[in-house]
């Protein structure tokens, strides 16, 4: 199968948030190796400067990267104008946004237990800036006539989810506005990826030892971002990875919503080596 030149498809520059660690910033590295300038977004400006030092080694010759320091936990409207403000030079090369940026629980919890400020900032960061960051990025790309925008939602986001609801129900925000978004820009020649992927091991499972292992059912950041990327254009809705995609249409086709909830709930309170619970 012939690959998809996305700098020609889409053009130079890709704006992903939360792009210090993890999954943002396999993403980064992998795009700039593919030939396209990069803007990161992050909160902590120690952790910015040395994954722009990282990125730069995988970017080709002649393209560039960008790092803007925003702490998404912020309610100051000035947070996104002040990215918006420093995207203005290069909004008619804007090709791709990538709503990577969230949290997830410190660790499983009955929602009584945990502290507001975890809770605000499920809401915080998982949906408000996923909104904000497309409302600033979107006009870009319909001025351009051409762009992408990829959001991460999660398996998380197929049933409730008891012990995460809260992270579950701003997963299941996210898959909802995107596929809302998809219909209405389609039109604009914008395509919208959806991913959901099941656990993926990086510090955002760490309340779990066996979750934070890679295997063949728990991926690094690095197997997944890869076969993501590989995703687009062929898919809108999806969950980013053979193994999870498997385990999303089995559970869709043979598991009822009640047993999914049991195993789910069970699962999570076995593998979960936190002090708590």
């Amino acid at each position: 199968m012939r690959k998809l030149d996305l700098v020609s498809h889409y053009g130079e520059y890709v704006v992903i948030t939360g792009a210090t660690d993890g999954i943002g910033l396999e993403f980064a590295k992998q795009f700039a190796a593919k030939g396209h300038s990069i803007v990161i977004i992050g909160r902590n400006p120690d952790k910015l400067v040395a994954a722009k030092s990282l990125i730069s080694n995988f970017l080709n010759p002649g393209k560039k990267i960008i790092s803007i320091q925003a702490d998404f936990n912020e309610t100051d409207i000035d947070v996104y104008r002040n990215i918006e403000n420093q995207l203005q030079d290069i909004k008619d090369k804007i090709a791709i946004l990538i709503n990577n940026a969230g949290v997830l629980l410190e660790q499983p919890d009955l929602y009584l237990n945990l502290d507001e400020n975890e809770v605000l900032s499920n809401v915080k960061v998982n949906i408000i800036a996923v909104l904000m960051m497309t409302k600033i990025v979107l006009p870009f790309m319909v001025s351009n006539k051409r762009g992408l925008v990829i959001n991460m939602s999660s398996f998380a986001a197929y049933s409730f989810l008891p012990l995460t609801g809260v992270y579950s129900a701003s997963k299941k925000f996210v898959e909802y506005f995107s596929q809302s978004l998809e219909y209405e820009y389609k039109s604009h020649n914008i395509d919208v990826l959806t991913l959901l992927p099941s656990y993926i091991a990086t510090k955002m499972v760490r309340w779990s030892n066996f979750l934070s292992k890679p295997s063949l059912l728990f991926p690094s950041a690095e197997v997944f971002v890869k076969s993501a990327i590989a995703t687009i254009t062929r898919s809108s809705h999806t969950t980013g990875y053979w193994v999870h995609g498997l385990l999303y249409t089995s559970v869709y086709w043979f598991v009822p919503n009640w047993l999914y909830t049991i195993f789910s709930y069970n699962f999570i309170k076995h593998f979960n080596t936190s002090s708590k619970m």
